[in-house]
């Protein structure tokens, strides 16, 4: 695994990169570098190549030029994380507009200190740094998730199953409903669960569906009403089975 920061500079001119990499060999970065945009495109997708933590983008390119690149990039879910530095000597407001436009998250104007370059640099891997601890620890609890969810899960099965068994011994089943009951909404919980995180993933499309809400009101008052029992309270509603309301 690749340990050092992966700085890709992006410039048709050879002597352009040859400048960077003097201004960066001693900063502990692993460089790679592209003649244009096409040959950026392969490298980012050839899988031995170490994918870059930050990408030095020259705008005035032959072909398809930076301004075009950086947007295609961030379009592209598998590299639109990569902070993209914009090199430019244009210094127009227009021109800053456009590079925000594309999705530029820095800009280092032509002619530039390497002061100036390697502090941008910083900032940058700072940013992605940040990025992909969110990304660990997102996965984490995505992990956690799963495994509490199939933890749980698995008793209440068996609760259930339990309540199956026992239902033909007994004469008074309303305690065992109320347990299975429970048990199912519990379930319906563990699934709910597992749905919004994969909501957040963005890997879940919801679709709206008609609620009848008399029957939403059953499931409500049969959830509380065991509790008020203990309580000493009383839960009342009015229910009118012949008009059915929906949400």
């Amino acid at each position: 695994m690749n340990e050092l920061p992966v700085v890709l500079i992006v410039d048709d001119e050879p002597s352009a990169r040859q400048t960077m990499e003097m201004l960066l060999m001693r900063e502990g970065y692993q460089l790679s570098f592209a003649a244009d945009a096409y040959e950026a495109l392969a490298h980012l997708d050839d899988e031995d190549e170490a994918a870059p933590d930050v990408i030095l983008l020259d705008v005035m390119m032959p072909g398809m030029d930076g301004f075009a690149l950086c947007q295609r990039l961030k379009q592209n879910p598998h590299y639109q994380h990569i902070p993209i530095i914009l090199v430019t000597a244009l210094d127009s407001k227009q021109d800053l507009a456009r590079g925000l436009d594309a999705g530029a998250d820095d800009f280092l104007h032509k002619p530039y200190h390497g002061l100036e370059l390697r502090a941008r640099v910083r900032s940058m891997l700072r940013i992605k740094k940040r990025h992909d601890a969110l990304q660990v620890a997102l996965q984490l609890r995505q992990d956690l998730a799963n495994m509490i969810v199939h933890d749980i899960r698995s008793p209440l099965s068996s609760i259930l199953i339990a309540c199956d068994l026992l239902e033909p011994q007994l004469t008074d089943t309303e305690n065992l409903e109320m347990i299975r009951s429970e048990a199912s909404r519990l379930s319906a919980f563990l699934t709910d669960m597992l749905m919004l995180a994969k909501m957040e993933d963005g890997r879940l499309i919801l679709s709206r569906s008609n609620v009848n809400i008399n029957h939403m009101a059953v499931s409500v008052y049969d959830s509380f009403s065991l509790e008020a029992h203990l309580k000493t309270f009383s839960l009342f509603w009015i229910y009118r089975p012949r008009r059915h309301l929906f949400l």
